[in-house]
């Protein structure tokens, strides 16, 4: 029998202008836009349509802005039955809202906070990351320990696709990478548009903060299974999936070992919700035969819509 699995994408796929025609053409949509520029310390709105990139790509803007475009969109949606969910990293907290894991108006707040922290942990300069691609896991992992001393470090941060491996850590040693990647067997090194060393063990300096701050929000069991970053595999249980939201900081995103255990449960249609296609790419890579939609515009809602 067929499954469905609803995905949503992290940092790096935002834009200015986002979900601008959702805002102006999707009463269901311009509700949850609203919720979120209720719920946060800054104007949101105006961040997300017509202030700069460079300030819709700080850390603390960036989530927010992502989690209610993705929210807004699967909101917007008509008769949407997924039998799983998952992110990619700042994704995941859209899933836990997709699963009633978390009210949206608690999932917004946490993420602002989440980039908040990673923001203020480390400065610019300090921690960045990489995309090593032509390359397997356990190939980048020898080099990112040859890399490593006992003062920096770079680590395998996002396991995205076959060839396409993030790594993560102290920006020198990215550097180096960077410079160095073709004379280490790498197709190419591409450094990312990261202001921090995400996914890292350089973020457990933000665990106990981030823990005491989501406690104070209620999480609830999950309507359906949560396939989690850090362990691949489908979560129900409220704390299991809190748990695992604060081991995620600094624990590598295993997105092929993800996708290929839905693939294993019996999904063959993922969804991607949110803006870009980098996951629907992403999984294409590790499996051709699956179908993959991707929604990410008001025009892709009402061609859903239609088609219900």
């Amino acid at each position: 029998m067929s499954k469905t699995a609803i995905i949503f994408p992290g940092q790096g796929s935002q834009k200015v202008g986002m979900a601008n025609d959702l805002y102006e053409h999707d009463e269901v949509a311009t509700s949850i836009l609203n919720q979120a520029q209720q719920a946060l310390d800054f104007d949101i709105l105006e961040t997300m349509f017509t202030d700069s990139e460079e300030k819709l790509g700080q850390t603390e803007n960036t989530q927010p802005a992502l989690l209610t475009h993705s929210i807004a969109l699967l909101n917007a949606l008509n008769d949407l039955n997924a039998d799983y969910t998952m992110g990619h990293s700042l994704g995941e907290y859209a899933s836990l809202v997709a699963s009633k894991v978390l009210k949206f108006e608690d999932a917004v707040k946490i993420v602002r906070k989440r980039g908040q922290l990673m923001a203020e942990a480390f400065p610019n300069g300090v921690g960045s990351m990489a995309a090593v691609l032509g390359l397997d896991y356990e190939e980048v992992d020898a080099i990112c320990k040859q890399l490593s001393t006992e003062e920096e470090i770079v680590e395998p941060a996002n396991i995205n696709s076959p060839g396409q491996i993030v790594v993560s850590g102290h920006k020198t040693l990215i550097d180096q990478l960077v410079a160095e990647g073709k004379s280490l067997g790498a197709k190419r090194v591409l450094p990312l548009a990261v202001s921090g060393p995400f996914h890292s063990s350089m973020m457990q300096v933000i665990k106990d903060d981030f823990a005491s701050f989501i406690d104070q929000f209620e999480w609830q069991d999950a309507q359906f299974p949560v396939v989690q970053n850090v362990h691949a595999k489908g979560e129900t249980d409220a704390n299991d999936i809190k748990a695992n939201m604060i081991e995620q900081l600094y624990s590598p995103v295993q997105f092929i070992d993800s996708t290929q255990w839905l693939i294993e449960q019996g999904v063959d249609h993922f969804i991607e919700i949110g803006p870009g296609k980098v996951l629907s790419g992403l999984i294409k890579k590790i499996n051709r035969d699956v179908k993959v939609t991707s929604i990410q515009t008001l025009e892709d809602v009402k061609g859903w819509n239609e088609n219900d």
